[in-house]
């Protein structure tokens, strides 16, 4: 028996979608989209059934006509059982129906259909997650550098723990000496602060802690001065420090900064080795000091020089070690301009001549310079 089907033209009249959808068991909404351009529709009829539906679709005022074709389709649509199946699905290749097409013209099955909707809104769950947490950090780097910021208004003394680590004995003595000297180091701040800015009083309140065991902390640079070696490095340190914090009871309440000193022994026969390294506008600063040493000098040196860098201050020195003129000068416009009266802080040499210094005797000999004070915002 020949087959046939109906060419039509596009039409949006309502009527002419009824007689769609009533004669193709569709939505109305589907019928509209047959007859939303020329085509013929994806259905084989017998002839009287061709014939009425050219009829109806007449009445409703659309240019149609029958169309014999050779054979029937032998595939339907999965999604729409009363149309005949010609495309092939785009991801399984399984035939489908015009319907199926969407509008960037690719054909999807159902089941293709549904994964890929899946996928789309995991897609934007995962994207939406993913701002969120960028959002997250977001705030919390801008509320954590607010804080940090709040440091330099000087509102209030500023809280600053120094922790010992020690990797032998710490003798008594030892300990009483870093008793005195962070006193001694709060007195300082306050002396140099005063020359700045008199209504200071004592801006920073450095508390004791420790000693403790070392442990397995090495302080050591990075094996190179790429991010991810120092994003490593930071991470090794976080884990070993808070392990520290915890058994010198230093973690159950805010700080402004924390300054880890390291005790090791000196070389036999070697110089006494005292260096520090910390987060420029950070909250963290490390000193290697001399484990037996009672005068102390070098080591608070390092400390006041490591809470300066926590607090925005730079190194004031050349990669001899010598000061840079005229930042790390304690007195720049002196005339002759050396010697130095002191070392500026940010340098730790009192500096003697142009490339040439020696180290400070005691805090007597160490000051904030012009452009350090500037930087912790004691003068502009």
């Amino acid at each position: 028996m020949s087959a046939f089907r109906v060419q039509v033209e596009a039409s949006g009249a309502r009527g002419a979608a009824m007689v769609v959808a009533r004669a193709f068991q569709l939505p109305l909404e589907e019928a509209r989209r047959l007859l939303a351009e020329p085509r013929v529709l994806p259905r084989d009829l017998d002839e009287a059934e061709a014939g009425r539906l050219v009829e109806a679709l007449r009445r409703q005022g659309v240019k149609c006509a029958p169309v014999p074709v050779v054979g029937r389709a032998s595939a339907v649509c999965g999604s729409h059982p009363s149309l005949s199946a010609e495309l092939p699905c785009e991801e399984c290749r399984a035939l489908v129906c015009v319907l199926c097409q969407g509008a960037e013209g690719r054909a999807l099955c159902a089941g293709c259909s549904a994964r890929r909707v899946r996928r789309t809104r995991a897609k934007w769950l995962r994207v939406s997650v993913l701002l969120g947490v960028l959002v997250g950090l977001v705030l919390w780097g801008v509320s954590r550098q607010r804080s940090r910021d709040r440091r330099l208004t000087w509102e209030r003394p500023l809280e600053v723990a120094v922790v010992l680590l020690s990797r032998g004995e710490v003798t008594p003595g030892v300990r009483g000496a870093w008793e005195k000297g962070v006193e001694r180091l709060g007195d300082w701040v306050a002396r140099e602060a005063g020359r700045y800015r008199v209504e200071l009083g004592r801006p920073v309140r450095f508390v004791l802690a420790g000693p403790v065991s070392a442990g397995d902390f090495r302080f050591e640079p990075p094996e190179d001065t790429g991010w991810w070696a120092r994003l490593r490095q930071a991470h090794r340190w976080s884990t070993a420090l808070a392990a520290v914090d915890e058994a010198a009871g230093v973690s159950s309440r805010p700080w402004d900064a924390r300054i880890y000193v390291v005790l090791e022994d000196a070389e036999e026969g070697g110089p006494r080795l005292v260096e520090g390294m910390a987060e420029a506008g950070g909250t963290m600063g490390l000193v290697r000091g001399v484990r037996g040493d009672t005068g102390l000098t070098l080591e608070l040196t390092a400390v006041a020089h490591e809470l300066f860098h926590c607090l925005g201050a730079a190194d004031a020195y050349d990669a001899e070690g010598h000061a840079r003129v005229p930042e790390g000068l304690v007195e720049p416009g002196r005339e002759p301009l050396y010697p130095q009266p002191a070392a500026e802080v940010m340098v730790g040499e009192v500096p003697l001549g142009e490339a040439r210094g020696r180290l400070p005797e005691s805090l007597e000999e160490v000051a904030v310079g012009p452009a350090t004070a500037r930087a912790l915002r004691w003068t502009w």
